[in-house]
């Protein structure tokens, strides 16, 4: 019985964990270029805060500081990207 139960959740974290895994043509480097490529404006610096995956996208929090603006973008493994959320202070 003890097998059993090991055996599944090993199968189990293996299926879960397959699910944050990105199957990119483009790296988690170039998703950070577009979404700094797109905020960039002549106003301040934009920075990334965080990148994560999730339904084989990257979603990459930002903020610009100086602009007093910060966001949520999507990018997609062809290198789309798509506005989840700005927020103007």
């Amino acid at each position: 019985m003890k097998k059993a139960v090991i055996i599944f959740t090993l199968i189990l974290s293996l299926i879960t964990s397959g699910c944050n895994i990105i199957e990119s043509k483009i790296t988690e480097e170039h998703a950070k270029l577009i979404v700094l490529e797109y905020h960039s404006k002549d106003i301040g610096e934009v920075k990334i805060i965080s990148v994560t995956t999730k339904f084989n996208k990257y979603i990459i929090e930002w903020e610009n500081r100086d602009n007093c603006e910060n966001g949520t973008d999507s990018v997609n493994t062809k290198g789309e990207l798509k506005n989840i959320v700005t927020t103007i202070c």
